[in-house]
C-alpha cells in the first residue's frame, strides 16, 4: 500500500519541473514510484476510470460529508460533461477529466500538479471545496493508504464510525442496480466505508445472502466471506420477481457441481 501522507508530500521535490518534461499524469505517476507503486497509464481520463474501477469518486462536499475530510495524497479532477474526453472514453458515458493532481492539505495551498497553463509543477488552491471552473473531484484509489486523522481540512478531524448495526435479517439479494456504463461488479468490503479495504468484487446478478442493513450499507455474505456492500446495489427477490424453482440439469460432474453450490449457496444440489 502506499502512504497517503507521504503520496501528498512527495511531489514537492518537483516544484518547477517544466510541464514539457513532465505532465499531469507523468507527474502523478512519478510521486507514486517514489512511494513504491508503479502504475503506467495513458492520461487523467485513464486514472479517473480506474479509481472509479478501483476506488471511489466523490465531490470534495461529499467527500468531508462521509469521511470527515479530504485525505492528503488523495488524487484531484478537474472533471466534466463536455464532451471533451478522448473518443475511446466516449462509450463509457464517465465525462471528461481533463486534469489531475494530489491533495497536499494541510501543506501548502492543498494541491499539487503539473500545470499546462502554468507551464511546471507548482501549487495550486484547495482546501477541501468544490472550486468553480477547478478541483471538483476527488480520487480515493484502494492502493493508497489515506490518514483520516490527522489535520485534513474539511471540518473533520477522525474517520466516522459506522452506526450500529439492526438485528440480522438473512434474506437474499441479487447484486444489480449498476448504472450503465459502469462496471459490471460491486465492491465487497471488509468494513461499511467506502475506504474500507476490499475483499472481493460480485459479478452483477449473483446472489447474496444479507445478514444486516443499516441503510446506506448491508452486511453480506458471498463466496462463503462476509462483508459489506452498498445497500443501493442490492436487489430483493421479491422486488426483481426471482422466486424458488427447480432446475434439473444432467450429467453434472463434482467440479460443477461444487461451483453451482459457490455461485448460488442457498441452492440445494441432489444427485439422482
Amino acid at each position: 500500500m502506499v502512504d497517503g501522507n507521504k503520496l501528498g508530500d512527495v511531489g514537492f521535490q518537483k516544484i518547477g519541473t517544466p510541464y514539457r518534461e513532465m505532465d499531469c499524469q507523468a507527474f502523478v505517476e512519478w510521486c507514486l514510484r517514489q512511494c513504491g507503486c508503479s502504475k503506467d497509464l495513458a492520461g487523467s481520463n485513464a486514472w479517473y476510470r480506474e479509481v472509479m474501477k478501483n476506488g471511489t469518486i466523490l465531490s470534495p462536499e461529499e467527500c468531508v460529508a462521509q469521511l470527515g475530510c479530504v485525505p492528503k495524497g488523495a488524487f484531484l479532477f478537474i472533471h466534466a460533461f463536455d464532451g471533451g474526453e478522448p473518443e475511446k472514453y466516449k462509450p463509457d458515458g464517465l465525462g471528461n477529466a481533463s486534469h489531475i493532481g494530489l491533495c497536499t492539505i494541510p501543506r501548502g495551498e492543498g494541491a499539487i500538479n503539473s500545470s499546462y497553463s502554468r507551464g511546471c509543477v507548482c501549487e495550486s488552491k484547495f482546501k477541501g471545496k468544490t472550486i468553480k471552473g477547478g478541483w471538483n473531484k476527488v480520487g480515493l484509489w484502494n492502493k493508497v493508504d489515506y490518514d483520516y486523522g490527522g489535520g485534513s481540512s474539511g471540518g473533520g478531524g477522525s474517520s466516522p464510525e459506522p452506526e450500529p448495526e439492526p438485528e440480522p435479517t438473512h434474506d437474499w439479494a441479487l447484486i444489480g442496480n449498476v448504472p450503465a456504463g459502469n462496471r459490471q461488479d460491486v465492491n465487497f468490503r471488509k468494513k461499511p466505508n467506502v475506504y474500507a479495504d476490499l475483499i472481493d468484487r460480485i459479478p452483477v446478478g449473483y446472489p447474496v445472502e444479507v445478514l444486516s442493513n443499516n441503510g446506506e450499507w448491508s452486511k453480506v455474505k458471498w463466496n462463503n466471506q462476509t462483508g459489506y456492500v452498498m445497500s443501493k446495489f442490492l436487489t430483493y427477490y421479491e422486488e426483481s420477481g426471482s422466486g424458488l424453482y427447480t432446475v434439473c440439469i444432467q450429467h453434472l460432474d463434482k467440479t460443477q457441481a461444487d461451483e453451482i453450490k459457490r455461485n448460488y449457496p442457498q441452492a440445494e444440489v441432489t444427485e439422482e
